[in-house]
């Protein structure tokens, strides 16, 4: 499955743009696209400024939609979704079987839980983090260790106290990187004096969901598997830089067999749909939408900082598409006012930061909507 931009678009252009498969149906597609209205709102008010969940405002590539609804024609069809695998590895120079596709990265994020402590164990993480398997691991009863992360450094994670705290029982190691909510990424050389400390039988998990925003040239965990490290691995999504946060992918990276156990509880064919498989082709072979991405997130990051501080508001942030405000006990009464001005953010209470509010960059005009009704209500 090695497809040249040129060739995905011979395969394509003709019929996805159109909705093809109407006409098999009898059906004008012009008169069909006005026919009915759908309602994809998610309960939000029809004007709502939807800044709090770390979406991509710019929309997924040309060429992923134009895929989408290739995959579409197809919807009668399963996907088989382990044949994305070669693509994926191409991309990251790895070999085939080192990758496991899921239902976002978050299906392998939940599953690593399952498939590593279902003899017992315990986790160790960072406590102001995003942590979907740390939910599973608590469900399941094991010990989860959280460590504060280092306030005066930016919010980044105490490693030293992280591995202070792994011991006999240890099975998982987590680091998110860059992390959500503080935007903090943890250098390649720390990544790696991790690897190097932790026992071989601890899986060190590293989500990388925002590292497409990280500068070139900047090394990640897929770099410490390269390097042969067989108990690391790295979670990746094409819902954030890729925008297709709806249609649901993601993938793993690791020695092949730490995804054999993974894959014992799922990560199958069924993660995949034929909707996502044409959008993931798609979006490999756009790199300049991810690189338009990262432009757009730096452009915010520099407006948003500009604003607070000209409001005295003391901010948090990195690479990712979102920034922390530091706000005290004024965090409720703003993130209500803004709720009723149909304008929506996240609480920090959600990770451990009572005091802050999260918001996630929004278009241009978005972000000017919600600055404007931050000044009203302060």
């Amino acid at each position: 499955m090695d497809f040249s931009r040129r060739q995905f678009f011979k395969k394509t252009s003709q019929s996805a743009m159109a909705i093809p498969f109407l006409g098999t149906l009898a059906v004008d597609p012009c008169e069909a696209a006005t026919s009915a209205e759908f309602d994809l709102s998610m309960g939000n008010p029809e004007d709502a400024v939807r800044l709090n969940f770390n979406e991509n405002a710019l929309g997924p590539s040309p060429l992923a939609i134009e895929g989408a609804m290739a995959g579409l024609k197809e919807g009668c069809r399963y996907a088989l979704g382990g044949m994305l695998r070669p693509l994926i590895a191409k991309h990251h120079g790895v070999d085939a079987d080192w990758v496991l596709m899921g239902t976002g990265s978050t299906e392998l994020q939940r599953l690593a839980p399952i498939s590593h402590l279902r003899d017992g164990g315990n986790v160790v993480s960072g406590f102001e983090t995003w942590g979907g398997g740390l939910v599973v691991a608590d469900n399941m009863g094991a010990e989860v260790k959280r460590i504060p992360l280092l306030k005066d450094n930016g919010y980044s994670f105490d490693i030293p106290a992280m591995l202070n705290a792994v011991d006999n029982d240890t099975k998982i190691f987590l680091i998110v990187t860059p992390n959500n909510p503080t935007g903090a990424a943890a250098p390649f050389e720390q990544l790696k004096a991790v690897a190097d400390a932790l026992p071989d039988d601890v899986l060190f998990v590293i989500d990388e969901a925002y590292a497409d925003y990280l500068p070139d040239g900047w090394k990640t965990g897929v770099d410490l598997i390269k390097e042969g490290y067989q108990n690391v691995l790295v979670t990746r999504t094409f819902s954030k830089a890729h925008a297709m946060a709806g249609l649901r992918s993601g993938y793993g990276i690791a020695h092949p067999d730490i995804l054999k156990e993974i894959s014992k509880f799922g990560c199958g064919p069924a993660s995949t749909s034929i909707v996502v498989f044409g959008a993931v082709q798609g979006a490999l072979n756009d790199k300049e939408h991810a690189i338009k991405s990262r432009q757009h997130v730096e452009n915010c990051r520099k407006y948003y900082e500009e604003q607070a501080n000209s409001l005295g508001i003391k901010t948090v942030s990195g690479v990712p598409p979102f920034i922390l405000f530091e706000l005290g006990d004024r965090c409720a009464p703003i993130f209500n006012a803004l709720r009723k001005r149909n304008i929506l953010i996240s609480q920090g209470k959600s990770w451990n930061l009572p005091n802050h509010l999260r918001i996630s960059y929004g278009l241009t005009g978005e972000n000017e909507i919600f600055f404007n009704a931050l000044k009203e209500t302060l």
